[in-house]
């Protein structure tokens, strides 16, 4: 099973690696083109601007509609494609038109590109949206076309090839769109069961760390009981904090980390109560800011924890949707303090009494 999952995940991972190649060596293609085309011709800068603009155009819009390959396009990004799209075509044209180009070979591979772009965009079943694009593109080559030096101009508003390679590409889509659709629903499937896969591997490697932990501990004193060895004040101490330790592991989960560990193991040492607490509120958020909101409380309770020798600490995570995400309650003498954490990591408030 686990070796499906690394299988899969290295295969997609070069997949998305051999995409990103054909996509760079395209435009770098592109790119060199276009620099060496607009020297031998002379442009000027406002036609280096304009074909400048349109490259920039051409690059985003792939990247829009590239990035989310692996799930469904948004409506979104799919708008969003076909915009840049459509300028692109215009810069393109716009330059053509400026320079007066009597041959508009410099450039047909900028104009091809939306050709490449939006069959890419059909085939993520935007077909539509796609002829809806060719429309305005056809719109802007015959306004601007004329003001070309070229007389080829009409011809090329919507090139041949590039006729057909719209029709075939509209002939999959419609064709096989169930069978486009049924492929990418089955791997959203094989990701959230390799996600599963990788959660269930993880929740393993942290129950097993957690039990040598717990062997490290409790090992030293059940082999003094079990050669016989009287137990003595400390040993029943130190069984006592390391069965509040194992209550941390489980009530206390996702604070379960070296820093809050030792700090809590040295305050209970001392006398002070202290609970750790997690109700899943780190669910709801991505893993960079749960390990923030984690770092910031095992910060503040060390800090609290270090003069403490009695008194009631009560570290807690709140349930999903709450604020403050983090809460920890010092109980000491006369002091009365809770300190409030939002999600960001920063103290929201600290409430003294």
């Amino acid at each position: 099973m686990i070796a499906a999952v690394e299988t899969r995940v290295e295969r997609a991972s070069l997949t998305r690696i051999l995409i990103v190649g054909v996509l760079a060596v395209y435009f770098g293609a592109l790119g060199g083109y276009t620099v060496f085309s607009g020297i031998g011709v002379g442009f000027d800068a406002l036609c280096w601007i304009g074909m400048g603009i349109a490259y920039l155009l051409f690059v985003a819009a792939t990247i829009v509609i590239s990035v989310s390959a692996a799930d469904d396009l948004t409506d979104r990004r799919a708008r969003l494609t076909a915009v840049l799209i459509v300028a692109a075509v215009a810069a393109t044209w716009a330059s053509a038109a400026h320079a007066h180009a009597s041959s508009l070979g410099d450039y047909q591979p900028m104009l091809s590109t939306a050709t490449v772009v939006a069959v890419i965009l059909m085939l993520r079943g935007r077909v539509l949206l796609v002829w809806a694009v060719v429309g305005a593109d056809v719109a802007i080559g015959l306004i601007l076309g004329s003001f070309t030096g070229s007389p080829a101009w009409f011809n090329a508003v919507l090139p041949r090839a590039s006729l057909t390679v719209l029709f075939l590409a509209t002939c999959t889509a419609v064709l096989l769109g169930p069978q486009i659709a049924e492929m990418r629903a089955l791997a959203v499937r094989l990701r959230a069961d390799d996600k599963d896969a990788r959660h269930r591997r993880e929740g393993v490697a942290d129950r097993d760390d957690r039990i040598r932990r717990i062997d490290t501990r409790v090992r030293p004193l059940l082999s003094r009981v079990a050669d016989g060895h009287t137990l003595t004040d400390d040993d029943i101490t130190e069984a006592r904090l390391i069965e509040a330790k194992l209550r941390d592991g489980i009530r206390g989960r996702a604070l379960d980390v070296p820093r809050v560990r030792t700090a809590v193991w040295e305050a209970r040492r001392r006398g002070v109560s202290v609970s750790v607490l997690d109700d899943g509120g780190l669910a709801d958020l991505d893993p960079d800011q749960s390990a923030t909101v984690i770092d910031a409380a095992a910060e503040v309770l060390e800090t609290e924890l270090s003069d403490l020798s009695s008194g009631d600490v009560v570290a807690r995570i709140a349930p999903a949707g709450r604020e403050p995400v983090a809460t920890i309650v010092v109980a000491a003498g006369a002091l009365r303090r809770r300190i409030e954490l939002g999600a960001d990591g920063f103290v929201m408030r600290t409430v003294e009494s």
